[in-house]
This record gives C-alpha cells, structure tokens and sequence, in this order.
C-alpha cells in the first residue's frame, strides 16, 4: 500500500476525532443544464446540525444509483452519516432517476456524472452553511470513473473551478491527461469488474510524467468489487462482488488521513 498523504488530512476529520450532531436529512433538487435544456437532479442533502460554514463532499454512485432503496442507498447513507459525524455536509447526487435507461455504465455515462458533479458543487457553493472553497467529490465505481473525469482539466472548461479533491473507490481507470487536484484512488485486487491493473497503470503515469498533485493509490490483495458495501457477496454476470471488512476499515482511516 501506498503510505498515506497529509494532503488528504483537510479532507475528513480524525476517525477517532469529536462526533459532530446531525440534523435529519433532505431531499432537494440540483440545478443542472443538459443539452441547453435544464434538468433537475434529485439529491439528498446531509448536514451538521450547528450553522458553520462547513466543508461539504459531493457524493456519486456507482451504476443504477440509489432511488428506490436497496444496497446502494444504504451504503452511501452510512457514507454520508459518517462524514457528517466528521464535521462535513454530503450530498448524494442521483444522476439516473431523470435519465432512466439512457445513462449507460460506459465512458460517455461517466462524463455525465462528472457533469452532474459539478453542478452538484455550484448548488452547494449557494448555501450559507457550506465552505465554497472546501468542497470535495467522492465516488464509487461508475461514480468514481467520473471522479477520474472531475480531477482532469482536460475534460473541465477554463472557467470552471476544481473540486479540493477527488477520491475513487475502484473505478475503471480510463485514461487521465492532464490532472490538477489531489486523488485518492482505493481498490481490491482481485476486482474482476474494474481491473487493478489499470489503476497500477494509471499510477506509473503519475510517476513517468511526475504529475502533481500526486495519486495515493491503495489497493487491497484480498478485496473484490464493492469491497466497502457491508454484507455483500454476489455472482452475477460472471463477476464476483463481495465486501471486505479490512479493506472497508482501513478506507474509513485512509479517507480520515
């Protein structure tokens, strides 16, 4: 595993640090433009319950999101709940329920994602209670290839401000051209949906190219495919899915260093 980087430290308070108290979660709606059309974006909003400003963490999911319940709701709600027991608000963007059959898990759905991701950023850069300058994007599978997307300028117009930083839970790592935020990119390596060693590539090119800020990359020798989502084992499709509860521990304090 990579040693951990204090430039994540802003990111997530201390695992064993102060519990900060919730006020009960909202559903609103994110602005957004596609196609020159407006669209709105359901989302979930979890906040501390003291005034702040606070750091705030934009939230992706992988393919299918979370409307209607299930696995996924109920693992990036522990996410969320966690990160305001940290001192942050989250907001979990759901990207598929005004798009339907249309966003397909592919590199093009992807960098609709990331484009949601951003409007999911100007959304909580208007409240008075989150730090516009300290808002980061975290993101799980599908989620996290956008991740890869939101940390490249390549892919970000001019006038469009980065996110603090970006963190990746097994992502397929697609190419990255010209990176300009901080990555933190965790995955398992026996992961036969999201190849470990395309992550291992994309860190060599970090190192060729010595691009800054640098990638922190873990990956776990004994984890599969939604390492972090607890309970899970699965075959489908002739992959496995299974959680992890060393590799799902460890990531906790990963995203707290």
């Amino acid at each position: 595993m990579v040693p951990r980087t204090l430039f994540f430290a802003w990111l997530l308070l201390t695992f064993l640090g102060p519990v900060v108290p919730a006020i009960a979660a909202e559903d609103v709606i994110i602005p957004s433009l596609e196609a020159g059309k407006q669209l709105q974006l359901p989302g979930i909003l979890h906040k501390p319950s003291s005034d702040g400003p606070f750091p705030a963490v934009v939230m992706l999911v992988g393919c299918g999101g979370y409307a209607g319940g299930g696995p996924n709701a109920e693992h990036q709600s522990s996410w969320a709940e966690k990160l305001v027991e940290w001192g942050y608000v989250a907001l979990q963007v759901d990207s598929y329920s005004p798009r339907g059959p249309s966003l397909i898990c592919d590199y093009a759905g992807s960098l609709t994602i990331s484009h949601d991701a951003f409007s999911a950023k100007s959304y909580l850069s208007t409240l008075p209670f989150v730090d516009p300058e300290n808002i980061a994007v975290v993101g799980w599978s599908m989620g996290g290839m956008a991740v890869l997307k939101i940390i490249d300028r390549y892919f970000r117009h001019k006038a469009v401000s980065p996110f603090k930083a970006g963190v990746a839970f097994y992502p397929l790592c697609y190419p990255v051209y010209q990176p300009d935020t901080p990555l933190l990119l965790m995955t398992g390596k026996k992961d036969d949906v999201c190849h470990a060693s395309l992550a291992e590539g994309l860190k060599k090119k970090y190192t060729d190219r010595n691009w800054k800020p640098e990638l922190s990359l873990t990956i776990y020798p004994n984890a599969y495919h939604s390492f972090d989502l607890e309970g899970l084992t699965l075959d489908t499709s002739g992959h496995h899915f299974q959680y992890d509860p060393q590799a799902a521990a460890d990531a906790i304090v990963m995203m707290g260093d």
